[in-house]
């Protein structure tokens, strides 16, 4: 079987690369014009697998791997300049099937690209045309659980409706949990177009955060605030 590609990535010479790559590895690539829409090129060209970079089509990859994940049933790998742990993680929540730092050795993007296609390729899609979400996707904090690929917040069976600001501050909490986050960092790690988020609004979304999901007398404990330091998120305590 020849499988359909399609790489969404605005360093055009790094993706000319992984082009050459994907063409040695038998792969049939798909044309991706700057102001198309990328669940649409999937969906036309029975695209199988995805690879996108950190900057996709002028918007923030996480946000098009959210997308697409959402619907389409395609296979998705990011590629990122980053090494940090949580930009991994944060990308597999967003719906990525796997995470590459860039460079990336021609053989290991094989091999990886082959993996995640015996994965996907077998699981038929839903009405919509997206692979169902599993359970996987669902991170829990003790009682509280988040989807990244729906963008759905339930604490204790209960639904609760973000903005947002809100709910990416929350998965960026979630996804490093126990461990303080100041506000800078906050900032830097919270994906998604449009953000133009200072140290004070961060500070307004966690008050709402702390509002919304918990009990007036429990929120400063789920929410911690390390007067100097920033907040942390805790599990298990």
């Amino acid at each position: 079987m020849i499988h359909t590609a399609l790489i969404i990535d605005d360093d055009r010479e790094y993706a000319a690369m992984v082009a050459g790559c994907m063409r040695n590895e038998g792969f049939t690539l798909v044309d991706a014009p700057e102001d198309a829409d990328a669940v649409d090129l999937v969906h036309r060209n029975g695209v199988h697998i995805c690879i996108i970079g950190k900057r996709a089509m002028g918007r923030d990859g996480y946000d098009v791997v959210r997308e697409l994940r959402q619907r389409s049933a395609a296979g998705i790998i990011m590629l990122s300049d980053s090494a940090e742990e949580i930009d991994t993680v944060l990308a597999l929540e967003m719906g990525a099937d796997d995470y590459l730092v860039k460079p990336v050795r021609p053989r290991e993007l094989g091999a990886r690209i082959r993996t995640v296609l015996r994965r996907t390729v077998v699981t038929p899609p839903d009405e919509d045309g997206a692979r169902p979400v599993p359970e996987g996707f669902l991170r829990q904090v003790d009682d509280l659980e988040i989807c990244g690929v729906l963008r759905l917040v339930s604490i204790g069976g209960r639904d609760i409706k973000l903005t947002p600001s809100e709910f990416d501050v929350l998965i960026v909490l979630s996804a490093n949990t126990n461990a303080v986050l100041s506000r800078d960092r906050i900032i830097s790690l919270v994906k998604g177009d449009g953000h133009a988020i200072n140290g004070r609004a961060v500070d307004g979304i966690i008050s709402r955060l702390r509002r919304k999901l918990f009990e007036e007398h429990d929120a400063p404990r789920r929410i911690r605030t390390i007067h100097g330091r920033g907040y942390m998120l805790v599990e298990g305590g």
